[in-house]
């Protein structure tokens, strides 16, 4: 069975160039990628990490509780990488420097955040019009996503972006950024892979 996030589904491209980072947009660039068109769903981590355990019927819902370690093996294992950070900021918001995948203003009925009252991940690709401008699906809420970037020089941290289920939509932006240790996970820390 294919699933929605299966390593057989499409990735999208991603044009190098610049673009507007950050809250403050400042002018950044990043060279031509592929981004995964969904998060990695729990079908598609179990069909290489056979041991994962996740409820019956949410065999399209991100793959949750996923270290940083055990997501960068899990991309390496299907041929690809996780995304840096500036290349995860550029396929959520453009090259115009959006707050959301669909543009500046907070719409909680394009995204699974907490305003949406859902309270857990969904299935992926729910949200038809929070698609972003190359798209790529599900880039504000449903679950923050580890990024191939340390949080400062001292390397003890790692990025994670996007913003969850469990964050109010302002806090789930296209640059939205919190730092954990790398080995740390939980319920809304998922991830999708890039080439």
């Amino acid at each position: 069975m294919a699933y929605a996030g299966s390593s057989s589904t499409p990735m999208v491209k991603v044009p190098g160039g610049e673009f507007l980072s950050g809250p403050a947009k400042a002018k950044a660039s990043v060279k031509d990628f592929e981004i995964d068109k969904f998060e990695v769903t729990n079908g598609q981590y179990k069909e290489a990490i056979k041991d994962h355990a996740f409820p019956a019927g949410k065999e399209n819902n991100p793959a949750a509780e996923i270290n940083y370690f055990d997501a960068a093996t899990y991309c390496k294992e299907v041929g690809k990488r996780l995304p840096t950070a500036a290349e995860w900021e550029k396929a959520a918001r453009g090259a115009d420097g959006r707050t959301f995948p669909w543009g500046a203003k907070a719409d909680p009925g394009k995204a699974n955040v907490m305003e949406s009252g859902k309270a857990a991940t969904l299935p992926v690709g729910q949200y038809k019009e929070g698609v972003s401008p190359y798209g790529a699906m599900d880039m504000t809420g449903n679950v923050w996503e580890w990024v191939d970037a340390y949080a400062d020089a001292d390397k003890q941290y790692r990025l994670l972006m996007g913003g969850s289920f469990f964050d109010e939509i302002n806090n789930a932006t296209t640059y939205s950024k919190i730092r954990s240790i790398p080995d740390d996970s939980h319920e809304y820390y998922g991830f999708r892979c890039a080439k």
